[in-house]
């Protein structure tokens, strides 16, 4: 390394001595280059410094947006569920990020038939979380030649209820994949209390989960593609009797699909287990031991994906 330094001296003392400059002038020559030196990594770590000032900025800003993101879409999310002497609504939602492509709600048709709907958007993040917004604010009661739900008729009561695969016929001619960029899964199902009966039509969602007064577990597989999806749609309507003592569940592929360390997955039949172990508990404990065990299986305490599991008891 010496041998080097020693090496480029001499080259620069022969160039300097070519130029005919002396000592002295050579001297001031290399301060003259180590202050300029020192003053351009001054100049660069200010600018630097500044890049990342702005940098923190922008952060902070998408990060506000972010949070008020995430609070107009909780917003939207029903505070409490549906209250009905016959039926018991709760449920748990946990975003993966700041906001979710999940959501859901309970809201009344009429006195005797009452929907639900589960909705997983593919994707998450604000994209699907301005999505899912918009999907809320389509799926609601108010009467009109638009709505999804119900339609108006010239004879008493003056409105009709379309049945689920009609909801999601009408939400598939509006939202198409190659339109929009975006498909999501739904479970939309109707409860008509007065003939304790239960219809739905899944698309591309998770089957629900019946467990029966008896313990009994039913599942049904039958379902179409996802909304979105170009393909031609035949979306069949599942119809159950339902009884006090029964309970149905409604949940994300985020609990599913969650894995542990292993990469295995937490998968259907863990999931049926824990509800199944539960029946004795409450809705509200069941939920939370869903919740529990997923976390202890992920040995996280955050998701990789938003999860989402809405319970139905009937009292």
């Amino acid at each position: 390394m010496n041998r080097i330094a020693s090496v480029h001296g001499e080259i620069m003392e022969n160039i300097y001595a070519n130029l005919g400059l002396s000592y002295q002038e050579v001297e001031l020559l290399e301060k003259y280059k180590l202050t300029y030196l020192l003053d351009k990594i001054q100049e660069q770590q200010h600018q630097l410094a500044e890049h990342e000032k702005q940098l923190e900025k922008a952060l902070s800003k998408i990060e506000k947006d972010l949070n008020a993101a995430r609070e107009a879409q909780m917003n939207l999310l029903p505070k409490e569920l549906l209250g009905v002497p016959q039926i018991e609504f709760k449920a748990r939602f946990h975003p993966s990020l700041y906001v979710s492509g999940d959501t859901y709600n309970v809201f009344r048709l009429d006195e005797n038939h009452i929907g639900v709907y589960h909705i997983d958007i593919a994707g998450h993040g604000v994209p699907a979380a301005l999505f899912s917004v918009s999907l809320s604010q389509l799926l609601n009661t108010n009467i009109s030649r638009k709505n999804l739900l119900k339609v108006p008729v010239t004879e008493p009561p003056y409105y009709k209820i379309n049945p689920p695969n009609k909801v999601i016929e009408m939400l598939n001619e509006d939202h198409s994949f190659e339109r929009n960029g975006i498909y999501f899964t739904m479970l939309y199902m109707i409860i008509d209390m007065r003939e304790n009966k239960v219809t739905y039509t899944r698309a591309g969602h998770n089957p629900p989960i019946l467990i029966r007064k008896n313990g009994q577990v039913e599942m049904y597989d039958e379902g179409g593609f996802p909304v979105g999806w170009d393909f031609p749609r035949n979306d069949s309507v599942v119809e159950l009797s339902v009884s006090s003592g029964d309970r149905l569940f409604m949940y994300s592929d985020g609990i599913t699909e969650a894995t542990d360390a292993g990469e295995h997955l937490f998968g259907n039949e863990r999931l049926v287990q824990i509800l199944s172990e539960e029946k004795g508990s409450t809705l509200d404990q069941t939920l939370d031991k869903v919740i529990t065990r997923l976390r202890e299986f992920t040995g996280k305490v955050a998701f990789q994906d938003d999860v989402s599991i809405l319970g139905l008891a009937w009292k």
